[in-house]
């Protein structure tokens, strides 16, 4: 099942880290209603998932750390019933994959195992 969002990419948790509690809830929400929304289509979680995430770079955007995308990507999979939780137990996660093309974007691949 693919999950494939164009011009967006989950904030990193440096950036979340950095900025106001008040603040960071609301990009947290924001993550987590375009998650839900480009995930629709798919059925919810009953089992354990597999989670493969492509972060495709704009130009000249630089790479961040191979972890820094998934708390809140994760978190909003499970917000929208994605993933039954994010615990070792219901969810393999697999490294982040980067990509350049000319607009950045997020691809979500959530397999059942």
């Amino acid at each position: 099942m693919r999950i494939h969002i164009e011009n967006f990419q989950p904030m990193t948790l440096n950036q979340l880290m950095k900025i106001h509690w008040g603040s960071r809830t609301k990009h947290k929400q924001s993550d987590y209603a375009m998650i839900a929304a480009y995930s629709r289509h798919i059925p919810k979680a009953t089992q354990k998932r597999r989670v493969e995430m492509t972060i495709q770079l704009a130009p000249r955007q630089r790479a961040s750390d191979v972890d820094a995308f998934w708390k809140t990507c994760l978190d909003g999979l499970v917000k929208c019933g994605m993933l039954v939780d994010d615990s070792p137990k219901w969810c393999e996660i697999m490294p982040v994959q980067f990509t350049r093309d000319k607009l950045k974007a997020t691809t979500i691949l959530l397999t059942d195992i």
